[in-house]
């Protein structure tokens, strides 16, 4: 079975790599050797996903593709390509 959490209790959460696929977003988080399903409040686990890099930090902003629920997500160990 899948481990999930549910984006309104997910605050602290460090993100380590994703993978979105037909089953859902999955989260590599810190502490967790298994991925874990991203839930939203309404049930549904389908997410508009953008990573972000401002002052030095990454971020993972999703947005819920059904209602419109968001969430942003601290990343570690992200490496971005020279500009």
């Amino acid at each position: 079975m899948t481990n999930e959490v549910r984006v309104d209790s997910s605050q602290g959460i460090v993100v380590r790599g994703w993978k979105s696929g037909s089953q859902g977003l999955f989260l590599q988080i810190r502490a967790q050797d298994e991925a874990v399903r991203l839930v939203c409040r309404c049930g549904r686990s389908h997410w508009l996903v953008r990573e972000q890099f401002s002052g030095g930090v990454a971020s993972l902003s999703v947005t819920c593709h059904s209602c419109g629920t968001r969430g942003t997500f601290a990343m570690e160990d992200v490496t971005w390509p020279s500009p």
